[in-house]
């Protein structure tokens, strides 16, 4: 049924669903069944008319052989002399055809390639036998079932008829000559195909046998189909639909929240009786879990309710805790970024003083070379001990955010020459060749003097504290047209850059480079983060805190420029700063 219970709307239920699905499959069963058969008794029909056509074929036949076999006795008078009575085989078969067709529906020919008559000329079914009978002298018949051109089907059937001995006299050779009837003969030969019996039968009668077989057929299997029907009807409700719908009627009550619902339950003790029974016992028990649950359930609210509330409490008082400690945190680190800043401040002056008289020291040429050497070793420890000054003194400021620019026209030619004469003590103690380089294509720029010396000296300084003896240093300042490929790169400057320095008219490039150990690829990502040292092993054999690149990235990207890094093991390392070239206002310029 496709109405569940009345008063409800139409709906595709299980009962339609199966009704269609079997009703679908008995259809195409049925129709699969019919053509089967139809085939089967049409392959029947044929056979029964071609074994029907063969026996009035043997019939005809042996009318034909026996006027053959008694020419002499017909065509003779009683003196024994020979007169022809026109009483052959041929015409005999004709005529008893004639005969036996006229009565019937059936039509009996014979026919050849050369006839005598008109009326004896083959159809092009029976040109297609005598060619196949020609083709293959061993073929005994030709049939087929065809359309007989006026809506109906025949049977038709065709059988070779061989030249004999007493042929000859009317068709053997001479070819041409006049045989007694006044025919010219063909000249045949004996055992040649001379032409053929032609039978054709009507199809009405076993089309009429089929159609009310098939009618049968159908109503038989119609029958089943409506008997099936009933069947899983009452087959379906029963066993499937009324377990089904005690199913949703108790879900029903559960969801709503009565308990009391009507379920025919199967005895926990026995074994289920079908899949549905086995169902209807599984939600009966989670029916009673569920009631079980719901009974209990405002207990545990509110219990869950009051873990939630302390809960809630202890988090307040984490939060209030981790307040007072980030407070405290933050007071810290400031009061040790000022330290710093102040120890490091105070820490310079002394450093200062210590590099002058060294200086001055190391200018006297009445030294002898021993104290001279000594001298020499208290400028470059305490030059390096002022870099690290300096470079706490950056770092603090970077992390208190008091970085600021303080521009002015920066003459590249003096930087470089500054720069290496403070750390030319250190390269020659480690007997490392320093030299400097400026493009004279390299104008003055407006930047941070004393930030860029910084950035220079840490450079400068790493590539000999990590190259060996004997080694090299260079360092080279160079200017890249912003015009040319070097637009690449400003596209991808850093957007601290000063306003309007988005797209530089030029860059100023300062490269250093040196043949020292180099840096491991794995190492490339990490080196310009704070307190990462390239090399870094238990035994410390290069001395350093790991800020100088750190000051260097910071510094550069203050600039709005870019730091690279492109090294390889054992070879050496080429570190390049590019920072945006401002030029310098004529103004600021005059007053310089």
């Amino acid at each position: 049924m496709s109405i569940d219970h009345p008063g409800r709307p139409f709906r595709y239920g299980i009962r339609f669903k199966i009704a269609v699905s079997i009703g679908v499959i008995m259809v195409a069963l049925m129709a699969v069944d019919i053509l089967w058969n139809l085939s089967l008794q049409n392959a029947q029909a044929e056979n029964e008319a071609r074994e029907k056509a063969e026996v009035l074929a043997a019939e005809m036949r042996a009318a034909w052989d026996f006027v053959d076999m008694n020419q002499d006795v017909i065509n003779r008078a009683e003196d024994g002399t020979f007169r022809t009575k026109h009483l052959v085989c041929v015409v005999a078969a004709k005529s008893i055809s004639m005969l036996f067709t006229t009565e019937t529906d059936y039509s009996i020919r014979f026919t050849n390639d050369t006839p005598r008559q008109a009326a004896n000329a083959p159809d092009a079914f029976e040109q297609e036998a005598l060619a196949a009978f020609n083709a293959d002298p061993d073929r005994k018949a030709f049939w087929r079932v065809v359309d007989a051109g006026d809506g109906t089907r025949v049977f038709r059937y065709t059988e070779p008829l061989y030249v004999t001995e007493s042929c000859l006299e009317c068709h053997g050779d001479p070819v041409g000559e006049l045989d007694q009837y006044g025919y010219p003969k063909e000249g045949m030969q004996v055992s040649q195909v001379g032409g053929a019996m032609s039978i054709t039968e009507p199809m009405g009668i076993y089309a009429a046998g089929i159609q009310d077989s098939m009618m049968q057929q159908a109503i038989m299997v119609l029958f089943m189909m409506v008997a099936a029907f009933i069947g899983l009807y009452f087959v379906t409700s029963r066993l499937v639909l009324q377990p089904i719908d005690e199913l949703r009627g108790a879900a029903g009550a559960v969801g709503k929240g009565d308990f009391n619902y009507t379920l025919t339950v199967p005895d926990p003790g026995e074994r289920p009786r079908d899949e549905l029974a086995e169902l209807t016992g599984e939600f009966d028990r989670m029916a009673r879990d569920l009631e079980a649950l719901y009974a209990d359930l405002e207990g545990q609210v509110r219990s869950k309710t009051d873990d939630l509330m302390v809960l809630n409490d202890m988090l307040n008082y984490q939060k209030r805790e981790l307040k007072v400690a980030l407070d405290r945190l933050g007071d810290e680190v400031a009061y040790k970024n000022e330290f710093f800043a102040i120890v490091s401040h105070e820490l310079r002056t002394p450093l200062t003083s210590i590099l002058a008289y060294a200086r001055i020291l190391n200018a006297d040429n009445s030294l002898a070379p021993k104290t001279r050497e000594a001298v020499g070793e208290i400028e470059s420890n305490a030059t390096l001990l002022l870099n690290m000054v300096n470079n706490i003194l950056v770092i603090s400021k970077h992390a208190a955010k008091k970085d600021e620019l303080l521009t002015e026209p920066v003459d590249f030619v003096d930087l470089a020459q500054f720069v290496r004469k403070a750390l030319a003590p250190i390269a020659e103690g480690k007997d490392v060749r320093l030299t400097c380089t400026v493009a004279p294509n390299v104008p003055l720029s407006m930047a941070d003097w004393e930030k860029l010396r910084r950035i220079l000296e840490n450079l400068v300084n790493n590539a000999i504290k990590y190259t060996h003896r004997g080694g090299f240093v260079r360092l080279t300042i160079g200017f890249e047209d912003g015009k040319a490929d070097s637009r690449r790169e400003s596209e991808k400057a850093d957007t601290n850059a000063p306003d309007g320095e988005d797209a530089a008219a030029g860059w100023i490039v300062m490269r250093v480079a040196d043949d020292g150990m180099g840096i491991a690829p794995e190492e490339l990502d990490q080196i310009f983060e704070l307190y990462k040292q390239a090399g870094q092993s238990a035994n410390r054999r290069y001395r350093g805190t790991g800020l100088g690149l750190a000051v260097v990235r910071d510094l550069t990207e203050l600039h709005g420029g870019t730091v690279t890094v492109e090294s390889r093991v054992k070879e050496g390392s080429s570190f390049t700063v590019r920072i945006p070239y401002v030029p310098v206002i004529e103004e600021e310029d005059e007053e310089a």
